[in-house]
């Protein structure tokens, strides 16, 4: 007799264990939704609705986790820690779409986090290897002394980091006219995936395949290809929804922040937004860890890995591919992405 601890991340990987296992299909699709657990942090909850989530939740096998003072009706407004099966949640959600004290509300973006973290986006869409795909990011507001033609400049920026072991590129800078020029011209030459992106700007769409970068307060284009999604703390969870709403599906769909980091932080500060559920990829400027030990550095990657990130964009890519390839060789590491 043998024993082995699994830790299920998603419904693909539930459904490939319980296939492996030699059950019935019929099995496999009923089953799937039980072998994921997942726990939900709500904040804000009325007194009366986070009673209710207990109660409800409780009834389906699951537990809401709630402060002693919502028991007694003594707190307006409070936190509290959702624990269940997916499939736990399914039947929570059909519940809550019919009770009062904004729970409606609450089943919706329930639905939607529960379905989301259940599942990983597509990663081949950027890289066929195994492990991380790391992207390079090729910043258009570089403007070397001497330079004339910032184009080509900018250009030669996207061969040097595809030299460094880029998976795809992302053009990046303020003027829009320039990065969709530079964007264009390596989408016909790089054979890579390209993606263009303006901060604080609707978003770029350079063909119907390649990746497009979206952020909170601008409209999507219509795309094929994988989608961005640039978000932060605050006011995520309704930009997400509206993805999704606009018919992103979640195989498509890669949640994106920016990794904030610096010499004053320890490891266990937050270098990305806490508040997201789900952690796709990441930008990693160079400037954001470049004064950091290589052990710490390597802690941070660490963190986000463990945390489900697999696509890495940076302006730095060979340095932040060797240390995700030497996280890869580490065997104490026991991250799915690792092993």
């Amino acid at each position: 007799m043998e024993l082995s601890l699994l830790h299920v991340s998603d419904t693909q990987q539930s459904q490939d264990l319980l296939t492996c296992l030699g059950c019935y299909p019929v099995g496999v699709d009923i089953m799937a939704a039980k072998a994921l657990f997942l726990v939900i942090r709500v904040n804000g909850l009325l007194t009366q609705a986070a009673n209710i989530l207990k109660q409800e939740m409780l009834s389906k096998g699951g537990e809401v986790a709630i402060p002693a003072g919502a028991l007694h009706m003594e707190a307006g407004r409070v936190d509290c820690l959702v624990m269940g099966t997916l499939e736990q949640y399914a039947r929570l959600v059909d519940i809550l779409i019919q009770q009062p004290f904004e729970l409606s509300d609450l089943a919706r973006r329930l639905r939607l986090f529960a379905g989301l973290a259940a599942t990983r986006p597509d990663r081949s869409w950027f890289s066929r290897g195994a492990g991380a795909a790391v992207g390079g990011l090729v910043d258009c507001d570089l403007r070397p002394p001497g330079v004339d033609d910032h184009v080509v400049n900018a250009v030669a920026l996207a061969w040097n980091l595809l030299e460094q072991r880029s998976d795809f590129l992302v053009v990046v800078g303020s003027n829009v006219s320039m990065v969709k020029d530079v964007a264009q011209q390596l989408v016909g030459t790089a054979a890579c995936p390209v993606a263009a992106w303006v901060p604080n700007s609707p978003s770029i769409s350079l063909a119907p395949a390649m990746p497009v970068v979206i952020q909170q307060g601008y409209g999507l284009l219509s795309t094929d290809g994988p989608v961005l999604a640039m978000c932060a703390d605050e006011g995520s969870a309704d930009f997400i929804g509206q993805l999704v709403l606009a018919g992103v599906p979640a195989k498509r769909l890669f949640l994106t922040a920016n990794l904030r980091y610096g010499p004053s932080d320890n490891v266990s500060a937050h270098p990305i937004p806490a508040g997201l559920f789900r952690l796709d990829a990441v930008l990693v400027r160079q400037q954001a860890i470049a004064m950091l030990p290589v052990s710490t550095r390597a802690s941070v990657l660490t963190r986000l890995v463990d945390r489900g990130v697999s696509v890495f964009i940076t302006n730095a890519p060979r340095h932040v591919r060797e240390l995700l390839d030497a996280l890869s060789r580490d065997p104490w590491n026991s991250s799915p992405i690792r092993t």
